[in-house]
Formats: C-alpha cells, sequence, structure tokens
C-alpha cells in the first residue's frame, strides 16, 4: 500500500484509542492483512477496498489526512473498526513539511519553523556508531573516570556534545509546564519500547511513540522528538522486514531519545536546563560575504527515517569546508539520482557532481553556524574553475597531522548530526593499499607505516560504494589520497567517501579527465580497465586491525538483545558479568548487573500479586548501561589510532 498518502501521529492516535479493548488485541494482525488491499485515488480522496462491500475512504487536506474523522469506513462497526486503524497505521507518518520551502531550498534570514532539509538532516542522525563494541585490552583509569562519571551524571550531562553557541548554547533554559510534561510523555513511551523490546512493540507502541514525538515538538523538544521518530521509523522498518534495517541503530537511536528525555525531565533542575537538550527546529542563517569555494566530493545520503539526498562539501580560500546539501523525502533511489540535480545556489546551473570538481564564486549567501550555505532569493553564484586535491587550498586539509584529525573528527562524531560543523567529522588520509581484507573491506596503511581498514560507507545496491571498494581491493600497492569518516566502533577504521590519486604515484589509477583527478565513491563507478595494466605490486603483509574489545562488545551484545528481546527476555539470561570484571571493566560489570536486577524484580503485594510497575528503574538502569558503554568504546577506539 505505497500509495497512501501520509496521515497526522494525532490521527492515527485519535483512531486507535476509539478501538475497545477487544479489538486493540486484534489491531497488528489487521495491519498485515491491510496490506493487500487494493488503493485508488480521486478528486481529492484516496480509496482503500477492504472487501466487495467494505470501503475505507480518506480525505485529504492539503495532500494530508490530519483528523481520525478524515478516516470513513463503510462497515457496520465504523467509526470504532480495526479498518481505519490498519490503514492508517500502513499511511507515512506526516513530519508537518507541507507548507515548507521545496526540498534543497533554505530560508531566507528570520525565518522560522523547520526545512525538509532542516529535519531531514536532524532525522538522520546519523552517521550511527557501529555495534561491534569497543577497543581491545583493559580500560585506562582516565577512561574509567570520564565513563563513570558520564553513567553517574546521566540526565545532567547530555549525550551529544554541545550545540553551537550562537543557535542554542549553553546558557540555562527553564521548561514551561507543558515541556516537563511533553519530556515525560517522551520518556514513558521509549520505556514502554524498551520494556517491550521490538518482539512486543507493535502498533499501539508505536502510536504512543507518535503521539509523544508530536507533543514534544509542538513543545519545542526538537532533539527528542528526533530521536522519537527514528525510533518509530525503526520500529517500522524491522516490522516490514526491510533490509536496511539495524538493530546497533536502533539501539543508538532509542539511547539518544531516552537520554534527552530524561536530561529534560530530570528532578532538581531549578537553575534551568541546558538548551543543547532542547535542539533547535530550524538553524539560523547568516549573511555571509563573497565565497570562494572549491568542490572536494560529494556524499550520498540515506536515512532510516525516511530522507535522502546529497550532500556536496566545499572548502573556501581559508580551508574552511561548507556543505551545500539537497535532502527530501525519498530512499536510496533518490540519493543515486539527487548527485545529477542542480545546485540551489544561484543561477550557476552547477550539479552536484559538476560542483565537486570545479568552483564558484557566492555573493550575498547565507549560512548556518555549522557550515551549511543557505539558497535564498539573494544569492548570486557563478561557476569557477576548481582546485585539484594536491593544490591549495585542498591540500592543506591531508597535511594536517592524523592525531589532531582524528582527535576532531571523534568530537565531532559525539554530537547530533544536524550540530556537527561541516566536515569536522572528516578524515583526510593518505594511504597505500594493501589488499583485500574481510568482506567488502580493504586494508591500507598509513605514511607512518600504521594499518587502517576502508569500509563501505553506505551498502545499499543503488549506490556505488561496495563495487568500488571491491575492485581496490585488488590493486595492493596503489597510493591514494582519502576522504572518509572514522567508524567509532571500530579500530581504525574508516568509512571511505571519496579517493584520489596520491602526488607523484604515476598513473597507478587511471581516472577520466572529467572526474578531475578524484572519484567519489558513492557515486563514480570505477571499472577494472582503470587500474594500472601489468603485473601489479605484491600485497603487504599484514593483518587487519581488530574491531573491538570483545568484553565491551559484550556488554554491547546484552544492551541490544534487551532492545530487541525485552525485559523478560534479559531477565532470564545470563549476563556474565564476571568476563567484564575480568577485563577491568568494573563499572560497566555494576551496570550490566543493576540492568539484570532491574529486569528480575517484580513489586508484589502480600498476596503475591505484581503491583503497579511502570519500568522506570529498569529504563534508567538500561539508560546508565549503555551511556557508559558508548563512551568506553569510543574513547577506547579513539586512542587505537595511531598519534
Amino acid at each position: 500500500m505505497s500509495d497512501l498518502p501520509p496521515v497526522t501521529a494525532p490521527a492515527l492516535a485519535e483512531t486507535l484509542d476509539a478501538l475497545p479493548g477487544r479489538l486493540r488485541k486484534k489491531v497488528d494482525d489487521a495491519v498485515t492483512r491491510a496490506a493487500a488491499w487494493p488503493v485508488s485515488a480521486a478528486d481529492g480522496r484516496v480509496t482503500v477496498a477492504v472487501d466487495e462491500g467494505t470501503t475505507v475512504t480518506l480525505v485529504l487536506t492539503g495532500g494530508v489526512v490530519r483528523t481520525g474523522g478524515d478516516a470513513r469506513c463503510s462497515c457496520l462497526l465504523a467509526p470504532n473498526c480495526l479498518h481505519r486503524v490498519a490503514v492508517l497505521a500502513l499511511a507515512p507518518v506526516h513530519d508537518g513539511l507541507d507548507d515548507e520551502p521545496e526540498a534543497g531550498a533554505q530560508p531566507e534570514p528570520g525565518a522560522s519553523g523547520p526545512s525538509a532539509t532542516d529535519i531531514g538532516l536532524s532525522a538522520i542522525g546519523e552517521y550511527p556508531a557501529s555495534g561491534d563494541g569497543g577497543a581491545s585490552g583493559g580500560q585506562p583509569a582516565a577512561t574509567g573516570a570520564r565513563t563513570a562519571g558520564l553513567a553517574k551524571t546521566i540526565g545532567e550531562q547530555p549525550a551529544g556534545g554541545q550545540v553551537p553557541g550562537d543557535e542554542t548554547g549553553d546558557v540555562p533554559v527553564v521548561l514551561t509546564p507543558r515541556q516537563r510534561d511533553a519530556a515525560e510523555g517522551l520518556w514513558r513511551a521509549g520505556a514502554a519500547v524498551l520494556a517491550a523490546g521490538t518482539s512486543g512493540s507493535g502498533l499501539v507502541l508505536r502510536t504512543a511513540l507518535l503521539r509523544a514525538v508530536h507533543e514534544g515538538r509542538a513543545n519545542g523538544l526538537h532533539r527528542a522528538a528526533a530521536a522519537g521518530t527514528r525510533v518509530a521509523a525503526g520500529l517500522q522498518s524491522l516490522r516490514e522486514a526491510r533490509p536496511q534495517f539495524r538493530l546497533a541503530e536502533l539501539t543508538d537511536d532509542l539511547r539518544e531519545l531516552l537520554t534527552v528525555s530524561h536530561g529534560l525531565r530530570a528532578p532538581g533542575r531549578s537553575g534551568g536546563t541546558s538548551a543543547d537538550l532542547l535542539g533547535v527546529a530550524r538553524r539560523g542563517y547568516d549573511p555571509q560575504a563573497g565565497l570562494r569555494l572549491y568542490g572536494l566530493c560529494t556524499v550520498p545520503v540515506v536515512a532510516e527515517s525516511g530522507y535522502a539526498g546529497t550532500a556536496t562539501y566545499v572548502v573556501d580560500r581559508d580551508g574552511r569546508l561548507w556543505t551545500v546539501t539537497d535532502v527530501a523525502p525519498g530512499g536510496a533511489d533518490r540519493a543515486a539520482r539527487s548527485g545529477d540535480t542542480v545546485v540551489a545556489l544561484g543561477e550557476a546551473g552547477l550539479s552536484h557532481r559538476e560542483l565537486t570538481r570545479a568552483g564558484m564564486i557566492v555573493s550575498g549567501g547565507t549560512a548556518s553556524a555549522s557550515g551549511r550555505l543557505g539558497a535564498g532569493r539573494s544569492v548570486r553564484a557563478v561557476r569557477a574553475t576548481g582546485a585539484a586535491w594536491t593544490e591549495p587550498p585542498l591540500r592543506a586539509l591531508w597535511e594536517q597531522p592524523l592525531a589532531e584529525q582524528v582527535s576532531r573528527a571523534f568530537a565531532a562524531l559525539a554530537e547530533p548530526v544536524g550540530d556537527r560543523v561541516a566536515g569536522s567529522d572528516l578524515v583526510f588520509l593518505t594511504v597505500r593499499l594493501r589488499g583485500a581484507a574481510t568482506g567488502d573491506a580493504v586494508l591500507a596503511e598509513t605514511a607512518d607505516g600504521a594499518p587502517v581498514l576502508l569500509t563501505v560507507a553506505d551498502d545499499h545496491p543503488e549506490l556505488a560504494y561496495r563495487e568500488n571498494l571491491r575492485l581496490l581491493g585488488a590493486a595492493a600497492g596503489l597510493e591514494l589520497l582519502v576522504v572518509g569518516r572514522p567508524d567509532p566502533g571500530r579500530r581504525a577504521t574508516v568509512e571511505a567517501l571519496s579517493i584520489g590519486l596520491a602526488p607523484g604515484t604515476g598513473d597507478g589509477l587511471r581516472l577520466p579527465q572529467s572526474w578531475a583527478g578524484h572519484a567519489d565513491l558513492g557515486y563514480d563507478r570505477l571499472h577494472r580497465s582503470q587500474l594500472l595494466s601489468g603485473q601489479q605490486p605484491a600485497a603487504v603483509a599484514g593483518r587487519p586491525p581488530t574491531t573491538g574489545d570483545p568484553a565491551l562488545q559484550l556488554l554491547r551484545r546484552h544492551l541490544e538483545r534487551v532492545v530487541s528481546g525485552g525485559r523478560a527476555v534479559h531477565a532470564l539470561a545470563d549476563t556474565q558479568e564476571r568476563r567484564l570484571r575480568q577485563a577491568r571493566l568494573d563499572l560497566g560489570a555494576y551496570l550490566l548487573a543493576s540492568v539484570t536486577a532491574a529486569a528480575r524484580h517484580r513489586p508484589r503485594d502480600v498476596f503475591g500479586r505484581i503491583t503497579v510497575d511502570d519500568g522506570d528503574e529498569f529504563a534508567r538502569a538500561w539508560l546508565a548501561a549503555a551511556v557508559y558503554e558508548r563512551a568506553a568504546t569510543q574513547a577506547l577506539i579513539e586512542a587505537s589510532w595511531p598519534a
């Protein structure tokens, strides 16, 4: 039923609330059956044929089903019937973007309300940490102190770093009673999903979460609402058995939702709440002086939340990175096409893939503090010559010491995607390829001889990453310049985004002249004929970097098992805290034991009956362990990079 129009969360919740209790138990089965019902549209209405005598009619306002009353069924039980709920449950959830600028367009300075690009990027979340765990070895004292502080002060230390000061800053914000109620609703909805697990989170829990997200967004809790949207999208992807579903991503999104909502609802905050916990709906765009820009690379963007598109990185004369984005509702097929769409900056007429190999002079431009260029009516842009990666100002990106690059990138990866300064999460490496490693990864070594693993940034088949990495795995000895993003869950691992020939390496890789000396691995498809003909250099002996510490991986698996199976499954599990203590992760062992104790503890009255248990203690225990695991993994992985 992909032809269904979007529906607002309150409309879905309204129809579900109207169902009697006996029918709520059957709603998930009804949704499964509804996937086969035919859909037709005419005269601003959508009709779903349930059977020969029953139809559900959706009345649209601005292309959206806005209230429960806009879904009408012809059966005898209407309006309190399963048919309406089943149809609306299959429809995409409307995110309030119908009155916004076209995709890719940015607002004029002073405009208010979220744009499609802003919400799309903040909902992406994304560049998620791997679920593989952390680095090997025991836990250093400094790391233990850091993670202990994070775990103990949960709700007071917001996950995700600081938002740029001129957008939200650290100025305390006093929440209104409605905002606190909305934060409480988001916390309880997230805790309910955690307690039930994905196996028990049907339509009722997903609708409750979407209702909480709607209330949160309406009351200005944008960061928590974005996390809740991603969790709801993950649950829907699992229900529909989409191949791109990742339990690790859902675990990270649920941790973010609970961390932010708990921080907002935490008692004893008479002095106010840090504004970075609130997030922003739309980032301010300030006027910029004339910019001379040079294209660097173009990267496809695909989000589980239903947004996709392209982000093009450009560099100004001073070496600062900026981004030009085209993100809108869609999937990997849109990301694959959007590289050829025209950049929404003035009337230069350049596509994203052309801009990455050319230059641009921009006047009257606007940009957010994070470096995202706007496309207001005042912007004037003309095409200019570009620069090779080996020429200034691009060359300076590869001249920065690797240790400084890694430190900057990991600090950026700890922040929400929408708050990261453009390009701050990227590293620029000079490597020699050793050969293919496990899967589609390529083993390489830096100029200092340190091993590094180049991996696929996105495994959607519509994108060229996987094919290109497989080809490069057969080109041992090739020296390359690489633009990539560190994987915060694996040792010395980089998601390769773009490559170019290292200076002085000759014709080891013959690229078309139109590619201007580099290939964007998500878009440009390499061919074996482009590799140097004749005998290839022998592969350098070596082993790929290990993926992480087994003890932290064990902790991560327990956290993900809770998300999958819920509280009941974890209560029966052997958590093996002893292995964590043997690895000197005493705090991790303690926190995991706390999760187990909270899962097994059920308050009972004198007759042995379970009393009221809202799962708050269990959610807090899981959240403390999840924050610890994330901080410990990221700290140890960062330390594993060569100094």
